[in-house]
């Protein structure tokens, strides 16, 4: 076989590791191994994933596949194999780092505009300047660490301004936070002759929740009125649904006020479920928020309870999202949205049925 089709990387040993230089692929998607010529991967080099790197910086570099026929180590002979271009620039997506790396290098992702994804261990807290730089399309970020311990997470989202989903992995732990973007923006002082940086959004905000490299979920929590007020609905849906369908250190009164807003846009957010076609998630909201949706807990505020009732008074939620999915041809939510009906004693129906 003349084509190769596994990753293959330019590497160089360090100490007791292994350092990637560069990274081989057809595939925009990249998992690093853990392992180089026997050794533990330990960093990214500087510009490892940027189309700008110095050819220099490759001479002397040794070069392995990354899995399965080449041996324990990894190692193969690159002699006769068709090695793809470098994946680096606007070719990578998504990277996923694993649990040996413990740095990254300076400018690692320099001007890499497609990447929207990056897998790391929470144990990484080296990331050297301008790793970043150009990156404006990060979507998520996914942590391998227990939601409790310091982690490197605040350096990378301080790099990030746009709005991101972060999750965190440990065991049989999980947490998915969505951070707000933020910008700053130089205003001039003219009498006093200074350039005043004003920073919008609540990202600030929130990308401050942190007890030096430990996540404070309480302060995170606390925030939400803040973005109530300046957030757009979208990222008010995805805030609040990352915290209750994964709810990691999520106080009482903290879930209430969650639960207080789904239940004031209830209609949004199950046509969220029925666009997403997840069914897992539409079983979720029904079961917590339609089964008998006309009673609202003791814990809502009497403002909340009226705005909910009110709101069923133009059909009930059940019909409305009946309603939806037959619009938009979803035959399979229609039967699911009809059996959980029939599950929980409502009608079959929104509309009543004439007997003569």
């Amino acid at each position: 076989m003349s084509d190769f089709l596994y990753p293959s990387f330019a590497y160089e040993k360090k100490g007791d590791g292994a350092v990637i230089l560069r990274c081989f692929s057809r595939d925009g998607t990249v998992q690093i191994p853990e392992r180089m010529d026997g050794l533990p991967v330990r960093e990214l080099g500087a510009y490892a994933f940027s189309a700008h790197m110095d050819a220099g910086a490759l001479n002397g570099a040794g070069y392995a596949c990354d899995i399965a026929d080449t041996g324990e180590n990894g190692q193969r002979n690159m002699d006769h194999i068709s090695v793809p271009d470098a994946l680096c620039g606007d070719r990578l997506e998504e990277v996923i780092l694993p649990q040996t790396i413990r740095k990254v290098g300076r400018y690692c992702f320099y001007n890499c505009g497609h990447l929207r994804r990056l897998e790391f261990p929470g144990s990484l807290n080296d990331w050297e300047s301008g790793v970043f730089t150009g990156c404006h399309r990060v979507k998520e970020l996914c942590v391998h660490a227990d939601p409790e311990d310091e982690t490197g997470l605040k350096q990378v989202l301080d790099e990030l301004p746009e709005k991101l989903r972060v999750e965190f992995r440990c065991d049989d732990q999980q947490a998915v936070l969505t951070f707000p973007e933020f910008y700053e923006e130089g205003v001039e002082n003219t009498p006093a002759r200074i350039l005043e940086t004003h920073v919008h959004g609540t990202g600030i905000r929130y990308r401050n929740c942190f007890h030096g490299k430990r996540f404070d979920f309480a302060l995170y929590d606390s925030l939400f009125p803040y973005a109530q007020a300046q957030e757009n609905s979208q990222l008010l849906t995805e805030l609040v649904l990352g915290r209750l369908r994964f709810p990691c250190h999520l106080g009482e009164q903290e879930r209430t006020r969650y639960e207080i807003y789904v239940r004031e846009n209830a209609k949004t957010f199950g046509m969220l479920f029925l666009d997403q076609k997840d069914p897992e998630g539409l079983k979720w909201f029904l079961e917590r928020f339609a089964a008998g949706s006309t009673v609202c807990p003791a814990s809502f505020a009497e403002t909340s309870v009226r705005s909910f009732m009110q709101s069923e008074k133009s059909g009930s939620l059940l019909d409305f999202l009946s309603e939806y999915a037959a619009r938009h041809g979803d035959a399979l939510s229609q039967s699911r949205l009809m059996e959980f009906r029939r599950k929980n004693g409502g009608r079959t129906s929104g509309r009543r049925k004439l007997e003569l």
